[in-house]
């Protein structure tokens, strides 16, 4: 993948899936409707809440997130107030439930934000994708129970959890699936001299809180973009 791929900044490795209106990595697309014709075998309608995100998308995120303009959350998904954190508070928070721009899995096109549509409990229902959704009691609960096997037995068409497990960084997320094949080799393309020659570039000039990124960038880099849960073929 290039590099300007790899940071959100370039669209030429994505293509657009008719069928579930989402734009994702090429090599993702026919694992994917693989995956939702078993889903709706099994009484589930697959959809994709969020799938590729732009360098731009992920940074209207962060700088709301840093400015106080949009919710920021504690490890059990609940909202905080801004008011009370310290900007160094507020920086491991947005880390937690938000990738910095640049670095975002999303940019790869790999990723996936997914539910239940035939679990909503109306029409008006807006998925958050929070913890108690997808617990085992929740309502996508029937839903990632499926998935989890289907991971598990290895029968997901390469789709894995890359946040299945609090490892200290990126908060558990039992919604997001990525694509192997695609997101591994992207994965080994990241190395720290590349993160740190993106934090000196222009476009990262507009990043909120920058200041502090640059002077937490080994923990931040350790932390919140190396450590995930890896497929378990591996």
């Amino acid at each position: 993948m290039k590099e300007f791929q790899l940071t959100g900044l370039n669209e030429e490795h994505l293509t657009y899936c008719h069928k579930l209106k989402i734009t994702l990595h090429k090599e993702a697309e026919l694992p994917l409707i693989h995956l939702k014709e078993e889903a709706q075998a099994a009484g589930f309608d697959l959809r994709v809440l969020s799938s590729f995100r732009s360098f731009e998308s992920q940074l209207t995120i962060w700088n709301a997130k840093a400015r106080g303009e949009r919710k920021l959350l504690s490890d059990q998904g609940l909202e905080l107030d801004y008011q009370d954190l310290s900007k160094e508070e507020v920086l491991w928070r947005i880390l937690r439930w938000s990738a910095l721009p640049g670095f975002s899995r999303h940019h790869w096109g790999s990723e996936l934000d997914v539910y239940d549509k035939n679990a909503l409990p109306d029409q008006n229902y807006s998925v958050e994708l929070t913890p108690n959704e997808v617990a085992t009691d929740g309502i996508f609960g029937p839903f990632h129970d499926w998935l989890s096997n289907k991971i598990e037995t290895d029968q997901a068409f390469g789709f894995f959890r890359p946040y299945q497990n609090d490892l200290g960084g990126v908060a558990p997320e039992m919604w997001h699936i990525s694509y192997a094949p695609v997101s591994i080799s992207a994965r080994e393309q990241l190395d720290f001299k590349f993160f740190q020659e993106f934090l000196g570039s222009v476009n990262a000039q507009e990043i909120e809180l920058l200041e502090l990124v640059k002077a937490n960038r080994e923990q931040i880099f350790q932390q919140f973009i190396l450590n995930i849960t890896p497929p378990q073929s591996l």
